[in-house]
């Protein structure tokens, strides 16, 4: 998914949980060497391909907009409306 940073506006891509600390995702940047980081969730917003619309990332978790598989590893927008409600994917 591609993310934004809500203050500096770079750009970057994710789609994974840092497992290793609450409310961090783990950013992947593009450019010459090509980085990742691990960010805070509240730090960025999404980009909702089903919506087109950039969207606060903890709000798109709360509004479900976006939903984690059940391991609590990685995170995409829902397929179904059941995901949507359940709030996660099988």
């Amino acid at each position: 998914m591609l993310v934004r940073h809500k203050q500096k506006h770079y750009k970057g891509y994710t789609d994974k949980l840092n497992t290793s600390a609450l409310g961090e995702i783990i950013v992947f940047f593009k450019g010459e060497k090509g980085h990742s980081d691990s960010c805070f969730i509240n730090d960025y917003e999404v980009f909702l391909e089903q919506k087109q619309e950039w969207k606060d990332m903890k709000k798109a978790f709360k509004d479900k907009d976006i939903i984690t598989d059940n391991y609590n590893t990685y995170f995409f927008e829902p397929k179904t409306e059941e995901d949507r409600k359940r709030g996660f994917a099988l």
